[in-house]
């Protein structure tokens, strides 16, 4: 048995159903065909209703603690969340409070991610120079920072924690950010 997703199941009976309209002109019993090209096309109707199911959207650290577990996701679901051990790596720590606090379910994502996800993509933000009256930003090249007029460096929220600790509220993020 093939496995079809949805549009390869509607081609497919899309061939089905041209066929038997081919074969309502000269089969000896062109009422068959037309029976059957008419239930073809009430079936790719009721397919293109069907919706598939969407893979999930995780965080990298979901994503990155997924790929490392996959194998033994059971046993290592189990463990993050019933383990007393309180001297988790970062990881660790963020994957055990996605699970108490995600909203959706996590387990459930986790074991539909099996069949494919999706990796949330990562807030961006620009570091405008603080108290200057004409737009500078900063900018990181080989870990040295430096000021830039003009197109504005995106940086990653790590990359603020790195960079720019003290003052990393002065970020201003991407999607609030008028590009042109």
């Amino acid at each position: 048995m093939t496995v079809m997703n949805k549009q390869e199941l509607i081609d497919e009976i899309k061939r089905i159903h041209a066929s038997a309209i081919g074969r309502s002109h000269v089969s000896t019993h062109p009422l068959y065909s037309d029976g059957v090209a008419d239930t073809c096309s009430d079936v790719i109707k009721l397919l293109e209703q069907l919706d598939e199911p969407q893979k999930p959207v995780v965080p990298n650290f979901v994503a990155d603690w997924f790929e490392e577990h996959k194998d033994d996701l059971e046993w290592s679901i189990w463990k993050l969340t019933i383990d007393s051990n309180t001297n988790y790596t970062k990881d660790k720590k963020e994957m055990r409070h996605w699970i108490q606090h995600a909203p959706n379910k996590p387990y459930r994502t986790l074991i539909a991610m099996l069949d494919g996800y999706d990796v949330e993509k990562e807030p961006l933000y620009i570091m405008p120079v603080p108290h200057v009256s004409f737009p500078v930003h900063y900018c990181v090249e080989d870990d040295h920072i430096s000021f830039r007029q003009g197109n504005a460096q995106k940086f990653t929220k790590a990359e603020l924690d790195k960079y720019f600790p003290d003052i990393k509220q002065f970020a201003v993020p991407v999607d609030e950010v008028e590009e042109g």
